[in-house]
């Protein structure tokens, strides 16, 4: 069986400026980002991440509205006592990006990485 590494497509970068994921429910960081699609950190409340949604995206001072994904992979962590905040990760990958979305993302990639993830 094939690990995450061997089944990706695109180099992942580790992002060097500030970026971030919202939905309607949540919101999170991106952990690392390629031209396929990134791992997030969220805080996980009542409503998770779904399988395919639509997200919008602060990529550094880039904007992207309405991002469409499907989540490839999730880790959920747990929690101790009823106030505590859980954080899980989830990796995704993007689905038919518009060429906006996608020229946006590359420009990102080229210009706000700190290296290989």
């Amino acid at each position: 069986m094939m690990n995450q590494v061997d089944q990706r497509k695109h180099q992942r970068y580790i992002p060097s400026a500030k970026t971030f994921v919202y939905t309607a429910d949540s919101f999170g960081r991106i952990l690392d980002i390629s031209a396929g699609g990134f791992s997030l950190q969220y805080i996980d409340v009542e409503s998770p991440i779904k399988k395919k949604e639509y997200v919008d995206m602060l990529l550094g001072n880039l904007s992207l509205a309405k991002v469409p994904i499907t989540v490839v992979w999730n880790n959920h962590s747990s929690a101790l006592g009823k106030d505590s905040i859980i954080m899980s990760k989830v990796g995704v990958k993007f689905a038919d990006l518009t060429n906006q979305q996608r020229d946006m993302i590359a420009f990102f990639l080229s210009q706000y990485n700190t290296g290989n993830a």
